[in-house]
């Protein structure tokens, strides 16, 4: 058989092969399937992942609520700090005006006004039989029950005892059974009172009596976290001392819930009002069937830290009475669903966006892979068609292709990069405009605003580089160009803490060059200068004329680099930034290249940087 029939042969039996192989149906059938299977593990992954956010979105609410806990701890510690300090200077402040004196009755009077604002009922002087000598702040009695008004024997025994000479004792939170607070739950501060500093023997006693519905109140006033949570306080009994529902105040914690809802077990709750009262500090979830207006079996974050009155600033000045169960509890709750809810929202834009991203690639997809099967059925009948002569240049054309395919592929990646990049900022920006409540979610929202931001920069820079511009020439004043920039620059210096002078030569001529390429590159460079500055520092913007060229210079007082890192500084792609394209001064060497001007750059370790660029008059 002759060469030519060989050829021929090979002519017929290369499309036969193409349409069996490239069948369009087979192939888009194949590409559903695989779609179909790449969906599926996509949405497996994403329901885990959604699940992994939401248990640590959980978790670190939790850990603000439990900071928010603490602070209301802190608070409360800090008032009775205060009482304690108040109490602990009355003895002195009465000696020095003798028991006897008419001033004293004023004193403690004006003193007992001012401690009312802040939840004491009244302030009691007792004599050293235990019996009240004046109350000051109780509401009117008789003095028959005056008389009768004596402290319990072992808080007299405690005040009689010498040791306790200087200091305070603080009873536990009680409900008075008899007497003007009838009723009502209080705590006693209690002062030894010794006639003189150098007295054995107490004359008597002072006491404050606290509210302490006043004081768990105040401190759990005004408090939210998230968009509905609230704090509540417990007593050494279980009893709330404060709640957002005032029904609940002065009643057993677990019974009153109860009686809201018997169909609840509240195990969880009687588990962490133990832990409570046993002074630990914790996270949980308990079940609750309520929350604010909201009537529903829900699931409540809640987190936890105990209020101990024996670890305040002053310390071994004041004995707590029962110290290991004389405390109160702190919780602060909010419901599951507020976090659980915002993280599920912005995870189904997100796997909305996705979806829409797959599906136009897999549109673009099926539409390339029937236009290239099209094509091969196409160049199939030529070669059933042509010669030896037309399959060599076949061969020519198909080399052409790939490279136009090359060049169609590149813009076609940079087109499908740009355009999620726009879609998924501007709704990341959309997204954290609603979600101003969420200072958590703010700061991941603001990431991804950053990096596509980032993204969008670098294949700005890349177009340039590879697609530069020829300048555009035209006469300039360099002068006005440069303070034009400089005014650009100035929020942005001083956002930084970064002086930026000028040191312009007034006298400097004209000149002909691009005036956007010749902005860009003072641009790129003082954004460098910014970078290698601390708050502080200095950036000089200087010109000046040498022979038959004009020359600016961009100065700081930074760190400057090593020999090592000066010599690549103009290498595409070289950046000591830990975000840099490394585009950014090969684009402007170019530029400057291509306006006949040389740059250069002067840098030592420590003295920082100074960049010049010198450019023809004539241009």
């Amino acid at each position: 058989m002759s060469e030519s029939g060989h050829l021929g042969g090979a002519a017929e039996m290369k499309p036969q092969r193409l349409r069996g192989a490239l069948s369009l149906p087979k192939i888009i059938g194949l590409i559903v399937a695989v779609t179909i299977l790449l969906s599926l593990l996509f949405f497996s992954f994403w329901q885990r992942l959604n699940a992994k956010v939401e248990d640590i979105l959980k978790e670190q609410f939790n850990r603000q609520q439990l900071e928010l806990a603490r602070k209301i701890a802190d608070n409360v510690e800090s008032y009775f700090d205060f009482l304690e300090s108040e109490l602990l200077a009355f003895p002195w402040r009465l000696h020095a005006m003798s028991l006897k004196s008419p001033g004293v009755e004023e004193y403690l009077t004006a003193r007992s006004r001012e401690l009312q604002k802040l939840g004491v009922l009244e302030l009691g002087w007792y004599g050293a039989d235990g019996r009240l000598i004046k109350a000051y702040g109780r509401p009117a009695i008789t003095d028959s029950e005056a008389f009768t008004d004596v402290l319990p024997a072992d808080l007299l025994s405690w005040i009689k005892d010498p040791v306790h000479k200087g200091q305070l004792f603080l009873g536990k939170v009680e409900r008075t059974a008899e007497g003007p607070w009838q009723g009502r739950r209080i705590m006693r501060l209690i002062s030894p009172l010794y006639p003189d500093p150098a007295a054995t023997w107490p004359s008597g006693a002072l006491v404050l009596v606290l509210d302490p519905h006043f004081i768990a109140g105040k401190v759990t006033e005004g408090v939210r976290s998230g968009e509905t949570g609230y704090s509540w306080i417990i007593d050494q009994n279980g009893i709330f001392l404060a709640h957002y529902e005032q029904t609940f105040v002065g009643e057993d914690a677990l019974e009153i819930r109860r009686q809201r809802n018997p169909q609840i077990s509240f195990r969880q709750l009687k588990e962490l009002h133990e832990r409570l009262l046993r002074g630990e500090e914790g996270l949980t979830v308990y079940v609750s069937g309520w929350h604010r207006e909201q009537i529903a079996e829900m699931e409540k974050l809640c987190a936890f830290t105990p209020i101990r009155f024996d670890k305040g600033l002053i310390r071994g000045v004041t004995e707590v009475a029962d110290p290991k169960h004389n405390l109160w509890g702190v919780a602060v709750v909010a419901p599951v669903n507020e976090v659980a809810g915002s993280v599920g929202q912005v995870m189904h834009q997100e796997l909305f966006l996705v979806v829409v991203f797959f599906l136009a690639l897999l549109t673009g997809a099926i539409a390339l892979m029937a236009v290239t099967l099209s094509w091969n059925k196409v160049l199939a009948r030529e070669v059933d068609l042509k010669t030896e002569e037309l399959l060599e240049s076949q061969k020519r054309l198909v080399k052409s292709e790939r490279f136009a395919a090359i060049g169609e592929a590149a813009s076609y990646v940079s087109h499908e990069i740009k355009n999620p990049l726009m879609v998924i900022g501007g709704l990341a920006r959309q997204v954290a405009r609603q979600l101003t409540d969420h200072p958590v979610l703010q700061e991941k929202l603001q990431v991804i605003q950053n990096e596509v931001q980032r993204l969008e920069n670098f294949l700005g820079d890349l177009r340039d580089f590879t697609r530069p511009a020829l300048p555009a020439k035209q006469e300039i004043n360099l002068n006005a160009l440069i303070q034009e920039v400089d005014a650009l620059m100035e929020g942005e210096a001083k956002s930084k803490g970064v002086l930026l002078e000028e040191k312009l030569d007034q006298k400097l001529p004209t000149l002909k060059a691009d005036p956007n390429q010749l902005k860009q590159v003072l641009l790129n460079l003082i954004k460098n200068a910014f970078e290698a500055l601390e708050a502080g520092g200095r950036v000089t913007l200087t010109t000046g004329r040498e022979d038959r060229q004009v020359w600016f210079s961009v100065q700081d007082n930074g760190p400057g680099m090593t020999p090592e890192v000066l010599e690549k500084i103009f290498n595409p792609f070289f950046t000591t930034k830990e975000k840099g394209t490394g585009l950014g001064l090969a684009v402007s060497h170019k530029i400057i290249a291509d306006h006949q001007g040389v740059i250069i750059v002067e840098s030592q370790p420590r003295e920082g940087t100074t960049v010049t660029v010198k450019l023809p008059l004539e241009g």
